[in-house]
């Protein structure tokens, strides 16, 4: 995405005076975990960033003492305090939205989630229409985690609701 005049990067946030819908989701499909459109107000800045950060904590919160941070489903590995994710011993390098994404779907397994849902949980705030990211990122992953697995496949677009990762069993936290 190119930048123009009085459009700031920070990280993976925009802050931007284009408000187009198609900007917005062509910036949120390129990775942007946010997107302001300015002008905006202080409070709304700040709503954001506490949101963002209780993404970030509940992300590192270990749900039941005594566990540790890894999950195993089959032969993937994810390592939430690390932010790793392993296929076959080998790690798949994912997107910041793209861990989060897999680390939601996987911690709640065989429930079907709408996009606005997992939009919501995963960037934190409304779709507003802007769940053409889910698409991107799910599309994403299941590229990233197709090689010789059936993590891929787990991961099901459940027409007209949304999208579940399919487990048989329970995952394993060890």
């Amino acid at each position: 995405m190119q930048r123009t005049a009085g459009e700031f990067k920070f990280a993976h946030h925009y802050v931007t005076a284009r408000k187009e819908d198609v900007d917005k989701i062509r910036g949120l499909g390129l990775g942007a975990d946010d997107y302001m459109v300015k002008p905006f107000s202080p409070a709304e800045l700040v709503a954001r960033v506490r949101s963002h950060i209780k993404i970030h904590e509940r992300l590192l919160e270990t749900k039941e003492e005594g566990r540790t941070n890894e999950l195993k489903i089959g032969e993937l590995k994810i390592l939430p305090r690390e932010r790793q994710v392993f296929l076959s011993d080998k790690e798949v390098l994912l997107s910041n939205k793209e861990f989060e994404l897999l680390l939601f779907l996987a911690q709640n397994p065989n429930i079907a989630f709408s996009k606005e849902t997992l939009f919501d949980r995963i960037w934190g705030m409304d779709s507003a229409g802007a769940t053409d990211t889910i698409t991107v990122h799910i599309n994403r992953l299941r590229q990233k985690l197709e090689k010789d697995s059936d993590v891929a496949r787990r991961i099901e677009t459940v027409w007209g609701v949304g999208y579940r990762f399919k487990i048989n069993g329970t995952a394993e936290r060890i």
